[in-house]
């Protein structure tokens, strides 16, 4: 099965909704892999290693941990023929010693591959990466020279994915492959120059720009999230307290202007907002964060898995509070559909959202 047929397939599911959504189901769509813990920066809004990042909590071993080139290949060759696309992702997925002998093997198969990267390592792999036919690169660039530097916590690396971005260019073979995406999460810190970064973006010569609100929750909703996981599935569920923020110091209303302004803007760059919000939507996002305009089922469980680097495979990139196997200890086709992933399936599919999925980007991706 080609990627283009599992999409279509994708938007079946989409439109018919409950009826469709079985317990169990084909190979996913998007497989991601998470593909270290670690990371050479520290940004400040980051679940994983900004101030409130649970991956401070992790021992030096478990931070340390990742798939071979062996197991990360056998995964793969478990979904080649269905139509599975890669998605590949930190931390820092170039801290990964095999990094770019696992994107040669995907791409040998003809499969889809996506990279999430904070950039720094671009210049030094672009030339490589655009070799091999990686579909799109995602960067994250949240501001202006010395905004991003301050938020990324390392002077010079606007200048590093500045250059990286160049470099895909420059290496692309004329079918626009590499696509460089960049994302841009709103901050504190980078609220009022939001208008400022869209421009920065386009002259550094993104293909893509997508803007994306602060993903956060609160005490209130992730103590009725974890309650909900044990009477459920028997699960601690602490991811939410790396989403934890004080949301009252955004400006709303600046952030609403800078949208409308943005989506006026013309240019060859493509914008899109995630979620995708009207401007007059923002402030009820940040005031009102069960509230989910309209949303009421999240399609990730039969769509993606996430691969974590101790091998454990959970529904929820963002919140991996439940773990359904491991592929160094079994095959990945049968964790995919074994009683506890049709479990997961079939609360999502009876109860609806989770407490905490009203502000995680799964929700709002599908």
């Amino acid at each position: 099965m080609s990627y283009d047929l599992a999409a279509r397939l994708k938007e079946i599911l989409l439109r018919t909704g409950p009826p469709f959504m079985a317990d169990r189901w084909q190979a996913p769509r998007l497989l991601t892999f998470m593909m270290t813990y670690r990371c050479n920066l520290r940004c400040t809004m980051c679940w994983q290693w900004g101030e409130q990042g649970l991956f401070h909590e992790l021992s030096r071993e478990h931070e340390l941990q990742q798939l071979d080139l062996a197991t990360l290949r056998s995964v793969v060759e478990d979904v080649a023929e269905d139509g599975t696309g890669v998605f590949l992702w930190g931390g820092e997925p170039f801290l990964h010693r095999d990094i770019m002998p696992f994107v040669e093997f995907i791409k040998s198969k003809g499969m889809y591959c996506s990279i999430n990267t904070n950039g720094t390592y671009l210049p030094r792999d672009s030339r490589r990466l655009a070799e091999l036919g990686v579909d799109a690169i995602m960067v994250s660039v949240d501001g202006p020279r010395e905004i991003h530097d301050r938020i990324r916590g390392m002077q010079g690396s606007f200048q590093k994915i500045a250059d990286g971005v160049r470099s895909v260019r420059a290496a692309r073979n004329g079918d626009g492959r590499p696509e460089i995406v960049v994302n841009t999460t709103i901050s504190p810190g980078n609220q009022h120059a939001l208008l400022e970064t869209h421009r920065v973006v386009e002259e550094m010569g993104a293909d893509r720009m997508i803007l994306s609100q602060l993903w956060f929750t609160t005490e209130a909703i992730g103590q009725a999230n974890e309650a909900y996981f044990r009477e459920k599935f028997s699960a601690h569920a602490p991811s939410w307290r790396g989403f934890v923020a004080d949301v009252s110091v955004l400006d709303t209303q600046r952030i609403a202007d800078q949208m409308q302004a943005m989506s006026l803007r013309k240019g060859s760059m493509d914008l899109r907002f995630l979620p995708d919000l009207h401007p007059g939507q923002v402030q009820d996002y940040y005031t009102r964060p069960s509230e989910v305009f309209g949303k009421t089922r999240c399609y990730v469980p039969w769509l993606e898995a996430e691969i974590l680097p101790s091998g454990d495979v959970t529904p929820c990139s963002d919140r991996p509070d439940l773990i359904m196997g491991n592929v160094k200890q079994m095959r990945f086709r049968d964790i995919w559909n074994n009683d506890r992933y049709q479990q997961f399936r079939r609360a999502m599919r009876q109860d609806g959202l989770f407490p905490y999925c009203s502000r995680c980007c799964g929700l709002w991706s599908h």
